[in-house]
């Protein structure tokens, strides 16, 4: 725009994303203006996220369109050309490179709470700098892809220039900012506030030119009023010197500056109604008079439209200036412009418009055969491949049936097997479903299998009630072609079914891996009551380290053990945050409190693998969910077993002798000088011998010819052994080992003899070894065990009523049993368990989610290759005088809890907090490690909520209030609690766009809030409102749903009071076993991340109870809010206390509406409620009146 040229609108042209709008209609304004820097090619981006390019056509004729793509549903902010054919694009969610014909080569995106402010790109093209609202800058290398460099920036800039020796930024609340990228960004080299310090102070634009100069445009009034007055300028600073404004350029004619852009000539300045301006960059005419009259340049805007976005080509011989309109102003200083400074002959721009509606390519979900091409349309592709290269390879060959692979008899390279006639010869099906579910179990048992345990059913409750809706008319087609051989009954193939599996040697579908299956609806919508029909309950398998599911079932039934960790669990002078004796004893009452619902470990189960000892101990699983040493599930079972048994008594500080296990002793002595010693201790688990081969094995490999002649005399010796004489060496027993002698001071072979001083003291664990072949024997039902104190046979297991001497009765409790769906298929572990309290001594299958009471046949006989035995526990029979038998788990879980107990209530303490726990450490090593590793890098914490003071909203319980708790049955309380993400959804996507979620997201508890719902002047205050402590890395905070920031959760670094979730967990206890009424909405998804069970008669779920019987659509809690209050909440980050004190509202509405009316005042309120609902899309207005 040089003096003396004359400058005229070249064109004007409506801004149209893809090409069908009419002028006038449905147009979207224009945000943002670039061009390219090789090619004739014009980038415009609008507020609806919609990428265009044009070319320029004649003069007075429309632009050319080129391409359109859809880069995201916000608008676009800023267009830089990174090099010829590429654009960086800059959106309030989102920064990506594309290029002229919208392909995607680079994308990074944010969250609605952190959006892009400003951008800017180096001078190469390969670098850019973002940043963010809440403060957040990035440097990104857009060649690798990359983030090159995370910093901490002011936050809410608004303009940012980058190169490799300053940073420069302005931001809106008109500061500038100088900062040294060679010192990290973290330097603040100058601050200035270029506009004044006043309210109403602020920066628009900013740009620097190729010497030491910055421009900056903005408003120095202090008040609203004065912004339309002449006092936005553009003031002119220098680098060297930044403590004041070198110039103010003053407005034209009372134009109001807002954009700015420099080349290295001139400085363009445009105003918002859209007059353009040039001034040269000469240091001697900065400070003349205003430029002649022709160096003007002014598109004619309507009298309501302002400028949206404006633009200069790179040769300086077009601009482009946008408004609200949504019409595109082009003005030149030729008749024949030229945008670029040079033209790219190689470039090529598809003249193809893609679908504004398509999918977009950073969509994980969306599959890859959708996405349109950028690629040119006349080249072919290197799918397009001639017919003499394809050929017909016919349907994959299917797996055959593990039935049939185990009863297979192979002749030389031929395989005989029976058919078992589940299909058509010669036939196979492939419908979609089951044949991908084949492949996926690689030739395990197929979904059919399954349904003999469902009988049929759907698996998912939402399935089962459309079913219901439509069971009329499938009666109705069943009976029609009853006499169809292949439409039998449910129970007739369930029949069936049975005989094929006694005749095959494949595991019986009970004793099969469960897996559960997950709809839209999530693990909510399992049905998991088609797999259990008792009382007792099982628990799920989808965890971590879920093996250890069958011994915690093995030890909720172990008499004596569960009354040692549920009393401990109530004792409150337990401080250690992981101590498993309390996690223990949270589960058994939990697994009594559940009444057959499916239970979860997983609170236990993280506590386990936060222990270090389970770590070195190698007791935990892997990533994939397999053993981290290659160690049998069988073997693994008997060390987590001991591990377990080991913590409970030194954390319980049992003074009498442990429940489980026996006292041995132990007497060595020395052939050769005859030292001796004695020691006795307690042995949680008797290790069992093979029952062939067993001679000495310790004696052969302590060496010595001596000890191998003995080895192979007692080998040849040896006969298969029965159960009981297996017993009998396992609690008496020789050994020969090689030693250090005290007497000798030397190696020699020492005898050592261990056996048992005294009958248990209520239980006898014994652990099976590990055989190459199956176990050919079967275990007794009862046997006595004889115990003496000297005499040839010390210790001898005899059948009942055999024996002479003092002897006591053993019976057998449970069975824990490795098991394999294949030959070589993986482990999982199973348990059969006694019923307590059961008058015919019948056995249930505990088998995760699956509970079934089965045959005692089935439980003693050892013989299928598909079982192996780990585990057996035998208990002292009942009526035995040496003992006394103690009660069953469930008559012992249900202790009402004392006024002592209500203090974590009424004067709430935590082990976190130091002036409570007197110096005492309050986490372990272990712990503080990983909670310093709880917030990933990306989560920063900002330095001003460091230094904030401890804060939480709870008033605790007064001792009125408390006792209230414990004798008023009618104590009424409203709950909701904010969660966080652990470990993102693990979810498969196919060839041809459809999912399969293998694994919903792990969420633990992150904050509770609990407020009074008892009337009088505290109603609606909290008392419980605790921050939980992270100890593991958190994957996602989900801070706009749970209100939770980085640092929160830190220990040491949270603004707020943090408690351990053991602290937490016992409040909540102490609610439900006082029986307290809980009002919530949504418990049953809070309660079950929370690892609890509460009874259906304390709870108060207004989901539940504004959920109308003839729709399945649930109602959010937002919008039953607004329909009876009018008021909006959730509108920002969510709060549990806002969330608990709106769930006792709608409840007391709930209330109202039945008292009114208790015939139909909810029926009428809910008709209403869905009508509105439908209305209004089920979106709550902003306003929150309607």
């Amino acid at each position: 725009m040089d003096s003396g040229v004359c400058w005229a609108e070249y064109t004007q042209c409506w801004s149209s994303g893809n090409g069908e709008e009419q002028q006038g209609q449905g147009v979207w304004p224009v945000t943002a203006i670039g061009f390219d820097v090789g090619s004739e090619v014009l980038y415009a981006g609008d507020t609806s996220g919609q990428l265009t390019t044009y070319g320029l056509g004649l003069e007075g004729e429309e632009l050319e369109q080129l391409a359109s793509v859809q880069c995201a549903h916000t608008p676009i902010r800023r267009l830089y050309a990174a090099k010829a054919g590429r654009v960086f694009v800059q959106t309030d969610d989102s920064v990506q490179v594309r290029t002229a014909g919208g392909r995607k080569c680079f994308g990074r995106t944010t969250t609605p709470n952190d959006a892009f402010t400003a951008s800017t790109l180096s001078s190469t093209g390969k670098e850019a700098f973002v940043c963010t609202s809440a403060g957040a800058g990035s440097l990104l290398n857009l060649e690798m892809g990359s983030v090159a460099y995370r910093a901490s920036v002011e936050s809410s800039v608004v303009a940012v220039d980058y190169r490799p020796d300053a940073l420069f930024m302005a931001t809106s609340s008109g500061d500038l900012v100088l900062r040294d990228p060679r010192a990290g960004f973290s330097v603040s080299l100058a601050k200035r506030a270029a506009f004044g310090s006043g309210p109403g102070c602020h920066a628009t634009d900013m740009v620097r030119t190729m010497d030491t100069r910055v421009f900056a445009c903005g408003s120095p009034s202090t008040n609203a009023a004065e912004y339309a007055e002449p006092g936005a300028v553009v003031r002119l600073f220098d680098v060297r010197k930044m403590s004041e404004p070198v110039l103010d350029l003053e407005p034209e004619y009372s134009h109001v500056p807002v954009r700015l852009y420099a080349d290295e000539e001139l400085l363009w300045i445009c105003h918002d109604s859209g007059l353009l301006t040039a001034r040269s960059l000469a240091v001697d005419s900065m400070d003349v008079a205003p430029p002649p009259a022709e160096a003007y340049a002014e598109p004619p805007l309507s009298s309501y439209a302002y400028m949206s976005a404006f633009g200069v080509a790179p040769s300086g011989s077009v601009a482009v200036v946008s408004d609200t309109d949504g019409i595109l102003h082009v003005w030149s200083d030729s008749t024949e412009p030229q945008m670029s400074t040079g033209i790219a002959s190689d470039l090529y721009v598809p003249p193809v418009v893609f679908d504004n509606d398509g999918p977009l390519v950073d969509d994980e979900s969306v599959p890859l055969s959708s996405i349109q091409m950028g690629a040119p349309v006349d080249s072919p592709l290197l799918s397009c491949m001639d017919n003499e290269w394809q050929y017909d390879v016919g349907r994959p060959v299917a797996y055959v049936e593990a039935r049939v692979l185990g009863s297979l008899k192979q002749m030389g390279a031929v395989g005989y097997a029976p058919n078992p006639r589940t299909q058509r010869r010669n036939q196979q099906p492939f419908a979609s479903p089951a044949w991908r579910q084949s492949w996926r179990n690689a030739g395990g048992p197929a979904d059919d299998d399954d349904d003999e345990l469902t009988r049929g059913r759907p698996k998912f409750i939402s399935q089962q009630q459309r079913s219901r809706r439509n069971q009329d008319a499938v009666s109705a087609r069943a009976s029609s072609r009853s006499g169809d051989p292949a439409d039998r009954s449910t129970a007739d193939l369930a029949t069936s079914v049975d005989q094929q599996q006694a005749t095959t040697a494949l595991a019986p579908s009970q004793l099969r891996r469960m897996r559960i299956e997950y709809s839209r609806f999530g693990v909510e919508d399992f049905d998991f009551s088609l797999y259990n029909g008792t009382r007792w309950s099982g628990l799920e398998g989808d965890v971590s380290n879920a093996y250890a599911n069958a011994l915690l079932q093995l030890l909720y039934f172990a008499d004596g053990f569960c009354n040692i960790v549920v009393a401990h669990s109530r004792d409150d002078r337990c401080s250690d945050a992981s101590c498993l004796s309390c996690h223990l004893g949270f589960l058994f009452r939990m697994l009594s409190d559940a009444n057959g619902a499916s239970c979860h470990a997983s609170l236990l189960l993280r506590v386990l693998a936060e222990r270090p000892e389970a770590a070195a101990l190698a007791l935990l699983e892997d990533a994939d969910g397999n053993p981290a040493t290659a160690t049998p599930y069988a073997v693994l079972a008997q060390h987590l077993l001991r591990f377990v048994l080991e913590q409970v008594a030194n954390e319980c500080k049992l003074t009498s002798e442990p429940p489980i296990g026996f006292a041995q002793r132990t007497h060595t002595v020395c052939p050769a000088c005859g030292t001796a010693a004695e020691r006795t201790a307690h042995v949680f688990a008797a290790d069992l011998e093979p029952p062939q081969g067993s001679a000495a094995l310790a004696s052969l490999l302590a060496g010595g010819a001596a000890s191998v002649r003995r080895a192979d005399t007692q080998r040849a010796s040896d006969q298969p052994a029965d159960f009981l004489s297996l017993v009998s060496r396992a609690l008496a027993r020789s050994d020969t080992t090689r030693a250090w002698c005290a007497g000798c001071r030397s190696f020699q072979l020492l005898r050592t003899d261990k056996r048992i001083t005294a009958p248990p003291a209520g239980i006898l664990a014994l652990n099976f070894p590990v055989l190459d072949a199956a176990w050919q024997l079967s275990l007794p039902n009862e046997f006595d065990l004889e115990v003496s104190a000297d005499g040839d046979c010390p210790v001898r297991a005899l059948p009942p009523g055999e024996g002479t001497g003092q002897q006591c009765r053993m019976q057998l409790a449970a069975v824990v049993s490795s098991i394999r769906d294949t030959p070589k298929g993986a482990e999982h572990l199973v348990v059969h368990v006694r019923e307590p309290q059961s008058a015919g001594g019948g056995w249930l299958l505990l088998n995760d989610f699956l509970v079934q009471p089965v045959a005692e046949s089935s439980v003693v006989t050892l013989g299928d290759w598909w079982r192996t035995p780990s585990i057996a526990l035998y208990a002292l029979a009942s009526g035995c005088e040496e003992t006394l038998r103690v009660e069953t788990p469930v008559t012992q879980c249900h202790t009402p809890p004392s006024i002592s107990s209500t203090l974590i209530l009424t004067a709430p303490t935590s082990v976190l907090d130091s002036s409570t726990h007197k110096g005492q450490p309050t986490l372990t090593m272990h712990q503080r490690r990983r909670a310093a590793k709880a917030v990933k890098p990306h989560h920063s914490i900002p330095r001003t909520r460091l230094a904030a003071a401890k804060r939480n909203m709870a008033v605790p319980l007064t001792q009125a209030e408390a006792v209230r708790l414990l004798t008023d049955r009618s104590f009424r309380c409203a709950l909701d609690a904010e969660f966080v993400v652990l470990e993102a959804a693990k979810m498969e996507v196919f060839g041809d766009g459809t999912r399969e979620l293998h694994r919903p997201p792990v969420h633990t508890l992150a904050r509770l809030s609990v407020v009074r719902a008892n009337g009088g002047l505290l109603h609606g205050v909290p008392f419980i409102d605790d921050y939980v402590a992270a100890t593991r890395p958190i994957e996602d905070l989900a801070t706009q749903y749970s209100g939770i920031h980085a640092g929160d959760l830190t220990p040491g670094a949270s603004p707020h009071k943090l408690s351990t979730m053991k602290e937490v967990y016992r409040k909540l206890r102490l609610l439900v076993d006082a029986k307290a009424i809980i009002i919530g909405h949504g418990l049953k998804h809070d309660f079950r991340v929370c690892n609890i069970v509460v009874p259906a008669a304390q709870l108060r779920d207004t989901m539940a109870l504004f959920q109308s019987p003839s729709h399945i659509r649930p109602i959010s809690l937002r919008f039953l809010y607004w329909y009876f209050e009018r008021k909006v909440i959730q509108s920002g980050e969510h709060s549990s206390v806002e969330d608990a004190q709106a769930t006792l509202k709608v409840y007391e509405h709930y209330v109202e509406c039945v008292n009114k009316d208790p015939e139909n005042g909810l029926e009428n309120t809910l008709n209403d409620i869905y009508a509105t609902g439908s209305q209004l899309g089920w979106k709550v207005p902003e306003s929150g009146l309607q």
